[in-house]
């Protein structure tokens, strides 16, 4: 039996068999969901961040790199996970092998968050409700067809909440650590989450002291321990210890340039950057950053963002506001979707906000481990508040979303475990 922190109630309910058979309708409805928006990733695979080339060059013995160039630009965890496909398949099949992972990644997320809510004491129907929004967020199914990481990285926030209370003391906060950094070297941006995570644990979560000052300095310390390889790694290859990538300025300057406030941000409402001003401040970067290695664009790149903000401060601020309206958006942009997908994924997300909202007015949504959901979703805002976004960005957020949206199905707004169901 697990040994659970002496303060946490215990699930108040186990799994029976209808209840898994349950769940494996729910795991099988999220597989038939991804499968059927699957053609473009197996018809015409677009490896549009290059996590394919560098698997490529994984499973050829050419290292962690593009066109033979050893890089950190990209994160290692997702193309080091399709290394094997690459390997071992024909080129014409490794697309439906990358399906593959992603549709089994994606059962395994709505079986974590099942189980994290019934850990977490909620009764069988909020379970469900944290299961189906995990099966079916249209945002997160439509970025499994990609060779991105959002698919992977919403399992990783899943395992993080799973992990955070599933152990006794100090073995849950590793684990919790542990996961952070698998999650931080698959999307950098969830990081921070790793501090805030070990705060919180440090504050608000039961015990004794010493477990407090244990998980305080054990999630954030285990999850440098997992990047530390990488890191060293780099110092090897690229010069300087990155702990991420070199990706960062890039992204931070992508978001905060002259053209992006002209045309985005001081242009007309619910504009998309691209067109041949996009173009040519592409070509501009590349010229500027060629002849720098790849930390020192980083921070150059860095350095042009945060100039550009200072020098216009109220089109940073309201290009702020916008990125967060765009991350947090009910509907995808009207400039690339269709009307009839829009007003679908608003139907969708519109409900699912309101039970956001009202989850987190729940006391327990704030306490351990339960908290750790709420700090995804700190964390990922205040990133993309200042960094590029799009509505994808916040894929990664699904299984915190459905976690916290569940509690709103819960016949009591108390804090503790519900009298289980049938």
């Amino acid at each position: 039996m697990i040994d659970q922190e002496p303060s946490l109630p215990p699930s108040p309910w186990s799994w029976t068999t209808p209840d898994l058979k349950i769940l494996l309708i729910f795991g099988v409805l999220a597989v038939v969901a991804r499968s059927v928006i699957m053609g473009p990733m197996l018809d015409h695979p677009d490896d549009h961040d290059g996590y394919l080339a560098i698997a490529r060059s994984l499973a050829g013995g050419d290292g962690f790199a593009v066109h033979g160039r050893l890089t950190a630009y990209r994160p290692p965890l997702y193309p080091i996970l399709l290394a094997p496909l690459a390997r071992v398949l024909d080129p014409t099949l490794l697309p439906w092998g990358i399906a593959g992972f992603h549709l089994v990644l994606g059962a395994l997320t709505v079986v974590l968050a099942a189980d994290t809510g019934r850990r977490w004491g909620y009764p069988r129907r909020s379970v469900w409700v944290a299961a189906m929004v995990a099966a079916f967020d249209p945002v997160l199914v439509v970025q499994s067809r990609f060779i991105m990481t959002e698919t992977l990285a919403a399992f990783l926030v899943a395992a993080t909440l799973w992990s955070a209370g599933a152990f006794s003391r100090w073995r849950s906060a590793v684990a919790c650590g542990f996961a952070l950094g698998l999650a931080s070297l698959c999307r950098p941006s969830l990081l921070p989450a790793s501090v805030l995570a070990g705060l919180a644990g440090g504050i608000v979560a039961p015990g004794r002291r010493a477990d407090r000052i244990a998980r305080l300095i054990l999630i954030p310390a285990t999850t440098l321990l997992v990047l530390a390889p990488w890191a060293i790694r780099n110092a090897r290859v690229v010069g300087e210890p990155v702990f991420t990538t070199t990706h960062g300025g890039y992204t931070l300057a992508l978001a905060n340039n002259e053209v992006y406030y002209a045309e985005v941000v001081e242009g007309p409402s619910g504009a998309v950057w691209s067109g041949p001003r996009q173009a040519d401040w592409f070509v501009a970067v590349d010229q500027a950053t060629k002849t720098m290695t790849e930390p020192e664009a980083d921070r150059w790149l860095r350095d042009l963002a945060i100039g550009t903000a200072k020098a216009h401060p109220s089109t940073f601020l309201r290009a702020t506001l916008d990125r967060l309206g765009r991350f947090w958006g009910a509907a995808p942009s009207a400039a690339v979707y269709p009307g009839r997908l829009r007003a679908a994924t608003a139907a969708w997300t519109l409900p699912l906000w309101a039970g956001l909202i009202v989850g987190l007015t729940h006391r327990a949504a704030w306490r351990w481990p339960s908290i750790v959901a709420p700090v995804f979703l700190v964390t990922l805002s205040a990133i993309h508040a200042v960094y590029w976004t799009d509505l994808r960005m916040r894929a990664p957020l699904v299984p915190a979303i459905a976690l916290i949206a569940a509690r709103s199905a819960h016949s009591k707004s108390g804090s503790g475990p519900q009298k289980p169901g049938p």
